[in-house]
């Protein structure tokens, strides 16, 4: 891996409903960038992003895969998050840890429970949001209808960047909106130039001067528009809309270009902590260029408990620069404690690295304490970041060890899923003597429960 500096880093997360085809957008994505030398399958099982038995199972995402790749001079870190509610946790994770959400939709199926939540969510979290419409290619799919209804939902700023030359099978790859050729494709579902003006002005909207050209002559060039992209997504005024075919990877390219093109880079989480980072609680912060020259400050979105490794620590990079040189600090509880090694993620493998920067994701192993939330630094004056909230569980089920005399080990083992599961609690019931355990649906508690035999060989 080279070494790239912040502004060329992005971290995005994918995220959207179930069954929208992230995973496979993310292998496509991947395989485009050539960081695989074969494009992963979530059906025969090769999915860099679903390794998991239980994903293999169910052919669904359960946990959020860490992925990274390298285009046009960009590190990319891919956080991909799973699309059942069930498992919402986990994508609450991964928008903690972004400045970019690329939300899902199914071309078929449009808008659902997840989309409405995960565009919401990103909001909230004061993210960078773009649109995919994937599996484009699929049967049934009412174009001009769904860019309607996602207008109606998420307002009149979600426009579209190309359209399909073709829905359904004949779907080979995309037109560009803002830079249309002269001859349409004759399957286009809507026509790029007529729909050229809606993104004209929801790019214009951010910038005063470009804004008053356009009024008085009427026209601006390609160049000028494209030069002003970024900052029109970035600042909310454009979520542009992008269409695929993941399995067939069209209309991948173009969003990979995108991605590292509009995506936002680290120095927007200064935008969105800076108020806080500044002189809260009497503490000054030195984030003003988010970079390695700053004092480092990180933020732990996501722990493994991993039956090789050990307890692995996933931590978002916000400034400064961490090596294994320097003892980490847990904010949260004062303690010091030494890192190994710092390890780059794909999926199941890993790498180990010197160094990471802001906007990296790397994992440290066998750092004890550590709770998704933590904020980790190496000045004691580092400020303590607000904590994520996450949904609490709702669906109770009291349970019993199949053999006698494993009461204390399932509960330990209970307690360590839950250590990496913000969804899923452990209690004992004072009246029944009961051991309950807490999570978001019988088939949260279902994976739970098949992770607890998988680990640690307890029923």
């Amino acid at each position: 891996m080279l070494k790239y500096h912040e502004s060329d880093i992005r971290t995005i997360a994918l995220v959207g409903h179930r069954a929208s085809g992230k995973t496979t957008l993310a292998d496509a994505l991947l395989h485009t960038a050539h960081a695989v030398d074969r494009m992963g399958s979530v059906e025969d099982g090769t999915s860099v992003s679903d390794y998991d038995d239980e994903e293999h199972k169910h052919h669904f995402s359960i946990d959020t895969s860490i992925l990274h790749l390298e285009h046009e001079g960009k590190f990319v870190n891919l956080l991909d998050a799973p699309g059942y509610p069930d498992f919402v946790g986990a994508a609450l994770e991964a928008l903690n840890a972004v400045e970019t959400a690329v939300i899902v939709i199914s071309a078929v199926n449009g808008i659902e429970v997840n989309t409405r939540r995960m565009f919401n969510e990103a909001g909230v979290h004061g993210l960078t949001r773009l649109l995919v419409i994937n599996k484009c290619d699929a049967d049934n799919v009412h174009f001009p209808e769904l860019i309607a209804a996602i207008q109606d939902t998420f307002g009149k700023k979600c426009v579209l960047f190309n359209v399909p030359d073709a829905v359904g099978p004949n779907f080979k790859g995309v037109v560009s909106v803002l830079n249309p050729p002269d001859k349409v494709p004759p399957g286009c579902p809507v026509n790029p130039k007529e729909v050229r003006s809606q993104l004209v002005d929801a790019i214009v909207e951010c910038d005063e001067a470009m804004m008053e050209k356009y009024l008085t002559e009427g026209n601006l060039s390609v160049e000028e528009l494209e030069g002003a992209v970024a900052k029109a997504v970035e600042a909310g005024t454009v979520v542009p809309i992008f269409c695929t075919a993941a399995k067939k990877e069209a209309g991948v390219p173009e969003l990979l270009h995108a991605l590292s093109t509009y995506s936002s880079t680290p120095w927007h989480a200064k935008v969105r902590l800076g108020d806080y980072l500044h002189g809260h609680n009497g503490h000054e912060h030195d984030f003003d260029e988010a970079d390695e020259k700053g004092q480092f400050l990180g933020v732990v979105f996501k722990t493994v408990n991993d039956r090789f490794v050990g307890n692995l620590s996933f931590i978002r990079i916000l400034s400064g620069k961490l090596d294994a040189a320097h003892p980490l600090l847990n904010v949260r509880t004062g303690k010091t404690a030494r890192v190994s090694q710092l390890l780059m993620i794909q999926g199941k493998t890993n790498q180990p690295v010197p160094e990471a920067y802001p906007g990296d994701v790397i994992a440290v192993a066998k750092v004890e304490d550590l709770h998704i939330g933590d904020t980790v630094a190496f000045s004691k004056d580092a400020p303590k970041l607000p904590h994520p909230d996450f949904p609490k569980p709702m669906f109770g089920l009291a349970v019993e060890p199949k053999h006698r005399g494993d009461e204390q080990k399932i509960s330990q083992g209970l307690h360590k899923i839950a250590d990496e599961d913000p969804t899923f609690k452990v209690t004992h019931d004072a009246q029944t003597h009961e051991l309950v355990i807490n999570g978001v649906s019988q088939l949260h508690l279902d994976v739970i429960q098949h992770r607890l035999k998988k680990r640690f060989d307890l029923e």
